[in-house]
């Protein structure tokens, strides 16, 4: 099992060191050695990239930053790479010191970062260093803003609930299905966690995990948490969701509150991944990384229904962008960087679906065509969402205060120490709050 935490390659930290040490090295903090001797050949050049994921990724993307070094051998990628947790700060740190890296990568929240001016508009570069011929206008209009074009999508995703096949066995029950309305998740994890005994628990608690279940949920009764500029539901929808999972709590369904919040449940620090809980929502890039780090099977199926008349709530999301700081100093290389890691044959075979389903129909067909079984269980998943969800909503901006509030919040509530109505009173003010930053 990976050990989670900042991870910053020795290679980045003697960049960062010499970066710091170099006169006029500072804005994005690229540095640029000296010309050639002869004049014609290409300078070199030195990027800095940062991204966050598990170890899958990490390992995966310095593979493609070495092919991309060996076809442009002037250009050297140091890579910053660490867990999610921590990463919005530290950029956020960077950003506010001008010292972002060159390649940046961001999630949906990449609007906060434009807000900043802390990314470039690439659009110039869209058809030269940027080949996105094969890509959907859906897919490339994802990155763009206002017309602008602040980065180019890593892969899109779905999140789903993954079951351990062996534990589901075990416990003698039938797999779960894709149609399922959240009273019968319910049941059905209750029913797990008898069958499996003293320490295990049917599912995780996601009551306080991630907004965007939070989002999904509300999307049934076609509401969202950000819409127009404000907060798109209210003091009861927030109520009816931290209701439901106390509901669950007393029934035996997820773990009580002194087991659940001693699990961060990434990867590296997750009651399913140890086999204590049966269920889990994971995005459907994540597949491999769980998988990678659990002997039993997982399979995914779509998360809870509303029921009778209720919405749709899935949806297809752009997973990461690669983008491009404001401040670079090299940003046709940067341009050139992020082509290729959307584009080559051999770059895009390494990186699999890891970060979501290709945005190129070509990348795609082709790893279709090798997909391993983990990828091809992504694939399938995905088709199964795209024809069974809506369009996506913008995020909350500022979303990392948000779930660190929904986070606070929704661990009092299962300790007792603040009522549903209280704490979702407070995390609405706190919507309210942030949005209006």
């Amino acid at each position: 099992m990976k050990r989670k935490g900042s991870v910053l390659s020795l290679a980045a930290m003697s960049v960062w060191m010499l970066a710091a040490c170099t006169p006029g090295g500072g804005g994005s903090g690229s540095t640029s050695t000296a010309a050639s001797a002869n004049g014609t050949n290409p300078q070199p050049v030195q990027l800095r990239m940062s991204w966050w994921g598990s170890q899958v990724r990490h390992d995966a993307t310095m593979k493609v930053i070495d092919l991309f070094q060996k076809k442009y051998p002037n250009i050297k990628v140091n890579a910053e790479y660490m867990g999610s947790e921590g990463y919005w700060d530290k950029l956020n740190t960077q950003v506010a010191g001008g010292n972002a890296p060159d390649l940046i990568q961001v999630g949906n929240n990449y609007p906060d970062y434009v807000a900043k001016g802390a990314l470039l508009d690439i659009s110039s570069y869209l058809g030269k260093e940027i080949n996105m011929d094969d890509f959907s206008k859906a897919s490339i209009d994802s990155g763009r803003l206002d017309g602008k074009l602040y980065g180019v999508v890593l892969g899109m995703n779905a999140f789903g609930v993954a079951y351990n096949t062996e534990l589901v066995k075990k416990a003698g029950l039938q797999p779960p299905t894709d149609k399922w309305t959240w009273e019968e998740f319910g049941k059905y994890a209750g029913d797990l966690t008898k069958a499996l005994g003293k320490g295990s628990y049917g599912s995780v608690d996601e009551s306080w995990l991630n907004t965007l279940y939070l989002t999904y949920f509300a999307r049934q009764d076609n509401k969202t948490l950000y819409k127009d500029g404000k907060v798109g539901l209210d003091k009861a929808e927030l109520e009816k969701w931290f209701t439901m999972w106390e509901n669950f709590r007393k029934e035996g369904a997820v773990g009580p509150a002194s087991f659940s919040a001693g699990y961060t449940e990434s990867p590296d620090n997750s009651s399913f991944v140890q086999g204590k809980t049966a269920l889990k929502v994971i995005w459907s890039n994540q597949v491999s990384a769980y998988q990678k780090v659990m002997k039993d099977e997982i399979k995914l199926v779509m998360p809870p229904g509303g029921g009778s008349g209720a919405a749709q709530g899935l949806w297809l999301q752009p997973s990461q962008f690669m983008s491009v700081s404001a401040k670079t100093q090299h940003p046709k290389e940067a341009a050139m960087f992020i082509s290729f890691m959307v584009n080559d044959p051999e770059a895009t075979a390494i990186l699999g679906s890891e970060r979501g389903v290709s945005g190129s129909s070509k990348v795609r067909d082709a790893q279709k065509a090798k997909a391993t079984p983990e990828d091809k269980k992504v694939f399938d998943y995905v088709d199964l969402v795209s024809g069974n969800s809506r369009v996506n909503d913008r995020e909350i901006p500022n979303g990392g205060e948000f779930q660190s509030a929904l986070t606070n919040l929704g661990q009092q509530i299962a300790f007792g120490k603040k009522s549903i109505s209280d704490a979702s009173q407070e995390l609405y003010e706190t919507a309210v709050k942030i949005i209006n930053k």
